[in-house]
């Protein structure tokens, strides 16, 4: 048994810990990331971002057309009240127009269909306008849904599920989008084995991989998830540089801390041009990020909601600098506190929480991180980031709450 003690480090230090805002911000000064180009079959193009100006091929409707489904009258006939229509003929008189049909040039104007009464036999019995009858009513005219050349979509646009009918009617069959950044993981730890193996004693399942590979696909990364990686420096160091060779993004999931076994950060301290070892955000305060050969490398903990907050404001933000958009903030209530919450005056605290709806509005209950894996899971479905500078929230006070997308 290899004898215990600490690992000397230069770099795990608190008075270096720097806030989640300017570890960001000065890993993405160093960074130019190398966008690329691919155009693509349109019903390929769900959750993509848009790499250009995009134009109309077509002009629609491309004559006028019913803007509902109703009857095509001649508004001259209306113009001074309802007419007699006792002996009107149908094609002649007036002519069926269902929402976006092309009818008759002769007639000019649309009323609702509701607005007639007709006859077993089809005769018209009744004309009973609910609004005011004006030349043009109900018509579409001309280009009044889309005009050839106009602007659809702009650069740097998610395609959504709008957009995507939008472009199919503006005639477009592929379009120019960011290729996905690609994003490498590593799990590193001789105690992890792959999900659905027999679990020995020292073992653990890695379970990061796949939430990792779902929340990064999420925020449109490719993955490219590594086997596990035993704690050994030239192992790691061999997928690293592996990793470099393929990914514009490289993460390590293990290794951050000052274990005798964690070398995943002095790696990064030797060979990066850049490191910053040490965040001031519970849990994660382990995070370190780098630079080598030009791309971000992100040293996650290995702690599942420790690896998870680091994603969600480390990687998707270098995600979102990577398509030069910013990602939508999740959805914010505000809520009465159950349980008082506390934390150390210069870090900030992820904080989970169950929240309930009442009458009287939210309630917000801190969970434990001593409540097992399964409850908390089952229980987690809000956040309040706690930020520095304030120690303890009480009972009863109102907090700022993120809902979660579960």
């Amino acid at each position: 048994m290899a004898k215990l003690k600490q690992k000397e480090s230069a770099y795990l230090h608190r008075d270096k810990f720097a806030t989640r805002a300017q570890t960001l911000a000065k890993l993405i000064n160093l960074l130019h990331f190398e966008k690329k180009i691919e155009n693509i079959e349109l019903k390929l193009s769900s959750g993509r971002i848009c790499s250009e100006d995009i134009f109309s091929k077509n002009t629609l409707p491309i004559c006028r057309a019913a803007g509902a489904d109703g009857v095509a009258v001649r508004y001259s006939d209306f113009e001074n009240g309802i007419p007699d229509f006792s002996n009107w003929i149908e094609g002649q008189d007036y002519v069926a127009a269902d929402m976006g049909d092309d009818f008759d040039d002769k007639f000019d104007t649309v009323l609702w269909i509701e607005d007639f009464q007709f006859s077993i036999q089809g005769k018209i019995i009744a004309i009973t306008p609910s609004e005011k009858v004006f030349k043009g009513h109900l018509v579409k005219q001309r280009g009044a849904m889309l005009q050839k050349d106009e602007l659809v979509l702009r650069k740097g646009d998610i395609i959504n599920q709008f957009r995507l009918g939008l472009l199919v009617s503006a005639g477009i069959k592929n379009i120019n989008v960011y290729k996905k950044p690609v994003i490498a993981y590593i799990p590193s730890g001789n105690e992890l084995v792959m999900a659905g193996s027999e679990v020995k004693r020292g073992e653990n399942i890695e379970s990061n991989s796949l939430m990792v590979e779902y929340m990064l696909q999420q925020w449109g990364a490719e993955t490219e998830i590594f086997p596990i990686v035993k704690d050994e420096k030239s192992e790691l160091e061999k997928v690293i540089d592996k990793a470099l060779k393929i990914a514009d993004i490289i993460l390590l999931n293990g290794g951050s801390s000052m274990g005798t076994e964690d070398y995943s950060s002095s790696l990064l301290a030797e060979k990066s041009e850049y490191l910053q070892h040490g965040v001031r955000s519970i849990p994660g305060i382990p995070v370190a990020v780098a630079v080598i050969n030009g791309k971000p490398v992100v040293n996650l903990p290995g702690p599942p909601f420790a690896a998870w907050c680091t994603l969600d404001w480390c990687v998707k933000g270098l995600i979102s600098n990577y398509y030069g958009r910013e990602f939508m903030p999740r959805p914010k209530v505000n809520a009465r506190l159950k349980k008082s919450i506390q934390k150390p005056l210069v870090h900030e605290m992820y904080v989970r929480l169950k929240l309930e709806k009442a009458e009287e509005g939210y309630y917000a209950l801190p969970i434990s991180d001593k409540m097992r894996y399964s409850e908390i899971a089952i229980n987690w479905n809000a956040l309040f980031i706690a930020p520095i500078g304030k120690e303890k929230w009480e009972i009863g006070e109102i907090i700022e709450v993120e809902l979660l997308d579960v």
